[in-house]
């Protein structure tokens, strides 16, 4: 299928208070998936508290010569933490993209 021309014009500026402004008027405003990024900040920040916590625990195992040192892996809450902040940074991700794509579409 063919699309006919319609010998029409539009100019974009692309801006930071708003995401596009057309010639023609229309403005589309800058996404905001303020929610999500915020939870994922803050199991960032568990994460890495978590994570340096680990670190401290399997350097003390070794240092003592521990017979049953614990590796990274048998620290449940790290993990935890991991999963969850991967999961709202890859939800707040794919709200952005989702918005980008209706916002081309349209």
């Amino acid at each position: 299928e063919k699309y006919s021309l319609t010998d029409k014009q539009v100019g974009i500026d692309v801006g930071v208070a708003d995401l596009a402004i057309l010639s023609n008027g229309l403005k589309y405003p800058s996404f905001d998936s303020s929610y999500f990024e915020k939870k994922a900040k803050i199991w960032q920040k568990k994460y890495s508290r978590r994570r340096h916590l680990v670190k401290l625990l399997v350097l003390q195992n070794k240092n003592k010569k521990v017979l049953c040192p614990r590796s990274l892996e048998s620290f449940t809450n790290w993990q935890k933490a991991q999963k969850s902040k991967a999961k709202y940074q890859a939800k707040a991700a794919n709200q952005r993209r989702d918005y980008l794509h209706k916002l081309t579409t349209h």
